[in-house]
């Protein structure tokens, strides 16, 4: 039940059924989705951590504000940093279970062929997104860099949610391109091919970032 009004609440918000800064009322909740208060204020609780939702003492919980561009950019500055060094260090090591789950996000993103801008449709490409990524931060063998990069997840899940909500076909495609091409030179062992790849890769996130960003202008 948690898990059900934890995806139904999420839903919403990305949806901007519940725009942000709506104020979110308990008991209102609880009759609208037809659950008690114990799975509802864990499901909040859980997307407090996603930083979906904030809450505070004696106000209780509002939709949080969406991530402003600048700080979309700043967040693909910190993956830039992070995620190149470990693609160096960790292609050359051509780990069989780093590949098997890189192969596996990127057939499943293969799949997606069109984005679409409700969380529904991108839900699936985000996920894959998120654990192929998460691989390449692993192959590193840096615990204070996992450390690091999994103590940002929910940020960097939150952004990640945001940006594909404007999505399509051809970013998709883009997208799942840029994936196989990094997938090549893990398997290649090339670390130079592979930082150079996923910097090309989180570049283009910037460009697809500003673009969308001129077009909603």
């Amino acid at each position: 039940m948690t898990e059900q009004t934890y995806e139904l609440l999420k839903e919403r918000i990305l949806d901007q059924v519940l725009a942000p800064g709506t104020r979110l009322n308990i008991d209102a909740l609880t009759r609208d989705l037809g659950v008690s208060s114990s799975p509802l204020r864990e499901a909040l609780a859980r997307l407090e951590a996603e930083r979906l939702v904030a809450s505070e003492l004696y106000s209780g919980y509002t939709v949080a504000p969406e991530p402003t561009p600048r700080y979309l950019l700043d967040l693909i500055d910190f993956r830039l940093m992070l995620e190149s060094h470990s693609a160096l260090v960790g292609a050359p090591r051509k780990d069989p279970s780093i590949l098997s789950e890189m192969r596996a996000m990127v057939r499943q993103m293969a799949a997606t062929h069109k984005l679409g801008t409700r969380y529904k449709q991108y839900r699936r490409f985000v996920d894959a997104d998120i654990r192929f990524h998460q691989a390449i931060v692993r192959s590193g063998g840096n615990e204070v860099v996992i450390q690091a990069y999994s103590g940002m997840n929910a940020i960097l899940h939150q952004a990640r949610l945001y940006l594909h909500r404007s999505g399509g076909e051809a970013r998709a495609v883009e997208v799942a391109q840029e994936h196989g091409t990094i997938l090549r030179a893990f398997e290649d062992g090339d670390g130079d091919a592979a930082s150079r790849a996923l910097a090309y890769h989180l570049e283009g996130g910037r460009r697809r970032l500003i673009i969308s960003g001129s077009n909603q202008a």
